[in-house]
């Protein structure tokens, strides 16, 4: 845990205040009053906080104060949450505008003009910026000068912000579909419909892609194929973007509730139901999962139990962010909040969607099980999808006809030795792969375990 803070009435410009003789987990640090709403998420870098406000600003603190460093007045309410990406902050706002102002000073570098409000948040990836419009429109533009590199058209407007992994741009649009865009021509690779408009914005781990609609659900697609792999109905409107660590999703709904669920299958494994309406993105630390609602909220990560809450002046809109042992987040009483989080660690999550690439992941999957030995000579073969290893153990009844899923990407042709099996309800065993090549019927999608005779054949599945 970080060294408590001994308060000696620090007031800081904007009405921001240190208070209290000791600081425990939940204080607060300091506030800072801007002029309107505050529903754009925080982002914290070398010591500053960015952020952005309803009266069209956008502020740069000092981390540890509140202090003003400098603000910029476009001209529209800024909702988009600020990235920064070396020296410059982007950011989107409701004038039309994505913003590029240097991080030092707040001067603009550039701006880049859409067809309609910019509430999407930026992604910064391999020299360039993307961000989706009203317009209905994902941009992609140089990041040194905003010069138009490509755009898509989807069918609606984009509240959704873009995730960039693996050389894939994924977002939702309000026609209710997961687009999957080339990063390099913004050429469509594929795109998923899910029953209402998808303003949650995607999170990519480990080959998935995890994302909530306002039909009420979660899903997670296959990255390279858009196949549908799970998804997991709420209690409402699905608005919060998924936030993946260790094997577990966080998600928020207007049901109330955060959810913790298991990436690889969408089992449940806890939820927490708050007063509001309306959780938001959650980000996860150090083993602790920060939510805002009526209020901010701290869980444990692996349990949903309640470490502490704190009660802002009105309702929060905005998501926390975690920095250096302190909880950032905006409020809509005009103000941004800074907390003690209560711990320091790895795995901080400093801005919306954790990095500039928004891929609202941190990036530490949880290693999949190894070979099973399920008796009569079976053994049960790789890390199937959707499954861990006491899951898979509990499902593997050979001829049940339960469903696992895997991805044909694990198959390395060549290598393998002796037949591998898989199972297709309700046809049967069918071969895999042989020594002397694959099954080039198998697609991924199917419902299947991979079993061999072969006690030592390796895992075929990467991790």
């Amino acid at each position: 845990m970080r060294s408590l803070i001994i308060a000696v009435s620090l007031s800081c410009i904007g009405g921001g205040v240190v208070s209290g003789a000791l600081a425990a987990p939940g204080d607060l640090v300091w506030s800072h009053q801007t002029g309107e709403w505050v529903i754009s998420t925080p982002a914290v870098s070398a010591g500053h906080v960015y952020v952005g406000s309803l009266d069209k600003k956008v502020y740069c603190l000092e981390a540890a104060t509140g202090a003003l460093v400098w603000s910029y007045q476009t001209g529209g309410l800024v909702h988009s949450s600020p990235v920064v990406s070396g020296a410059h902050v982007f950011v989107g706002s409701f004038d039309n505008k994505v913003y590029c102002l240097d991080a030092s000073t707040g001067s603009l570098m550039w701006s880049h003009h859409t067809a309609s409000m910019v509430h999407s948040s930026p992604a910064v990836s391999g020299g360039y910026v993307y961000a989706g419009s009203f317009d209905g429109k994902v941009y992609c533009l140089d990041a040194a000068t905003g010069a138009l590199a490509w755009s898509h058209q989807t069918g609606d407007g984009i509240y959704s912000s873009p995730a960039v992994s693996g050389g894939y741009v994924y977002v939702g649009s309000d026609d209710g579909k997961v687009y999957c865009l080339d990063a390099a021509t913004g050429a469509l690779v594929w795109s998923y419909q899910t029953g209402a408009a998808v303003c949650s914005s995607p999170a990519t781990e480990g080959g998935y892609v995890y994302v909530g609609s306002y039909d009420d659900k979660v899903y997670c697609l296959d990255a390279v194929s858009g196949a549908l792999v799970w998804s997991y109905e709420t209690g409402d409107q699905v608005w919060s973007s998924p936030a993946v660590s260790e094997g577990h999703v966080y998600v928020g709904s207007f049901d109330g509730k955060v959810y913790c669920l298991d990436a690889f299958s969408g089992a449940i494994v806890w939820s927490y139901q708050t007063p509001g309406g309306g959780v938001s993105s959650p980000a996860v630390s150090a083993g602790y999962v920060y939510v805002s609602d009526d209020k901010v909220y701290c869980l444990d990560a692996a349990t949903g139990g309640l470490v502490w809450s704190y009660q802002p002046g009105m309702w929060s809109r905005s998501s926390p962010v975690v920095s250096g042992g302190y909880v950032y987040v905006g409020d809509m009483d005009y103000r941004i909040y800074c907390l003690e989080a209560g711990a320091a660690g790895p795995g901080e999550w400093p801005k919306f969607r954790h990095d500039p690439q928004n891929t609202g992941s941190t990036g530490t999957p949880t290693p999949r099980a190894n070979r099973v030995d399920l008796g009569l000579g079976w053994n049960l073969i790789g890390c199937l999808r959707g499954y861990d290893l006491a899951q898979a153990l509990a499902d593997c009844v050979i001829d049940d006809g339960s469903e696992l899923h895997w991805w044909e990407d694990a198959v390395v042709a060549g290598l393998l030795q002796h037949e591998v099996y898989y199972y297709v309800p309700p046809y049967g065993y069918r071969v895999l792969c042989t020594s002397g090549g694959d099954d080039d019927s198998f697609r991924g999608g199917l419902g299947y375990w991979l079993l061999t005779y072969e006690p030592n054949l390796a895992l075929l599945v990467a991790p």
